[in-house]
């Protein structure tokens, strides 16, 4: 080979991403033995001078950067600020510098700005994943150390750490049939999301245990924000045989949806109920008092720090864990005994 040896050579001579190959020659834990060995003979055959290669982040003698990157694809959700608030602290705790990535979590885009940012990187917390995420096979297969909180990717493989989705619909809909409504509307998540299907899934079950049938006609899948809550509930109040009870899938949509029942003229919760999930500290203002399913954000944010940082000093090699955290019915002003007919 002629010509000055870059990093590309050597990660190509490897057969592994170019951030991999910087990751073992700057002395790394993170990588395998198999793969750091692979990488070093590459380097060595080649003639790849590290002194050729300016170092552009300073790493400790255990090969680690003491930064952990946190993911999400927006901050639009009035949710993820009190997450990242928890996590910071508990990081910096640990001993961690955490460095937010706002990134694209669609398919066509996904990661595109995370990939940037590996080599300077011990793991990764991402908390906005889709069920089945191309961000999180494109962390595994450069072996980083990764955590998934709030969303799962259902597949097992990667600690996760969330709330009981299906436990937090089922809790909805049982207080909302304990206060005789019968015909519910849905205000959804993306139904790519685990959040969204989780909730779905035990909503419909209590509905179906109770003979209550699911009105397709009153279900409406939005973004997870207030704009998306907004319109959606207008959509389902303006129908021909309005939902006397709505569920949303979180607080910011109800917030959304409780916008647009006073915008047309309706009482909260006389003419409708709204309930939704997560009991952000806004749910609480005395001007909105929702009525909601505690998620432990805390907890989430809590866990899923001290999960990185295992998986940072054991390498990544651990068995992943998946912890499933309780939630609980917070009752408030926004839901009511059912309107009759």
């Amino acid at each position: 080979m002629s010509g000055k040896i870059t990093l590309r050579d050597v990660a190509k001579a490897a057969q592994v991403a170019e951030s991999t190959a910087s990751r073992a020659l700057a002395g790394s834990g993170q990588l395998s033995e198999d793969t750091r060995q692979r990488i070093l003979n590459a380097a060595a055959s080649l003639g790849y001078e590290a002194s050729a290669r300016a170092p552009t982040v300073s790493v400790t003698k255990s090969g680690r950067r003491g930064v952990i990157g946190v993911v999400v694809a927006a901050l639009h959700n009035s949710f993820y600020p009190y997450l990242l608030d928890r996590l910071h602290n508990e990081l910096d705790d640990l001993g961690f510098d955490m460095v937010l990535i706002i990134d694209e979590i669609t398919r066509d885009r996904a990661g595109r700005k995370l990939r940037s940012l590996l080599d300077i990187l011990d793991g990764v917390i991402v908390t906005t994943a889709m069920i089945d995420s191309p961000m999180v096979e494109f962390l595994k297969d450069r072996e980083m150390p990764t955590v998934l909180a709030i969303r799962s990717n259902q597949k097992g493989d990667v600690h996760v750490v969330e709330s009981d989705n299906y436990s937090a619909g089922a809790e909805a809909m049982s207080h909302l049939l304990s206060l005789g409504h019968r015909r519910i509307g849905f205000l959804m998540g993306p139904d790519t999301t685990s959040t969204t299907a989780g909730r779905l899934e035990g909503a419909k079950a209590v509905l179906k245990n109770a003979g209550v049938p699911f009105e397709t006609d009153l279900m409406h899948h939005t973004e997870f924000t207030h704009e998306g809550g907004y319109s959606g509930c207008i959509h389902l109040l303006r129908s021909e045989t309005p939902p006397t009870a709505i569920f949303c899938a979180n607080d910011v949509i109800a917030i959304g949806a409780l916008d647009a029942a006073q915008k047309i003229g309706l009482k909260v919760p006389e003419d409708v109920s709204i309930i939704g999930v997560d009991d952000i500290p806004m749910a609480s203002w005395s001007m909105i008092s929702l009525t909601t399913v505690r998620q432990p954000i805390g907890e989430i944010g809590s866990m899923a720090a001290k999960l990185i940082s295992e998986a940072v000093r054991d390498g990544g090699d651990g068995k992943a864990k998946h912890h499933i955290l309780p939630t609980s019915l917070v009752m408030r002003a926004t839901t009511g005994v059912a309107k009759e007919d």
